[in-house]
């Protein structure tokens, strides 16, 4: 009976380190999502006020692209 009981304690903590690591997984595919879709949203309005206001096509891109960064370091974090 020892050897069941300890063989379901390990079974449970294989189990536990394994839910762990996929909601660690599904947590940086959502980061990453949400980074992708906001990156995407920036730099099709960055493209947007370069035709609007070609004259702050410098800054435009340094927001965005601090913003990139922000974001790839974020998920180079997660986990």
């Amino acid at each position: 009976m020892g050897l069941q009981r300890q063989t379901r304690r390990e079974v449970e903590r294989v189990q536990s380190r394994a839910i762990v690591a996929k909601l660690a997984e599904d947590g940086r595919a959502l980061l990453t999502n949400t980074a992708l879709e906001h990156v995407g949203a920036l730099t099709a309005l960055e493209q947007h006020l370069i035709t609007v206001a070609p004259l702050g096509e410098a800054r435009y891109r340094e927001i965005v692209d601090s913003y990139t960064l922000g974001a790839a370091a974020a998920i180079r974090r997660w986990g």
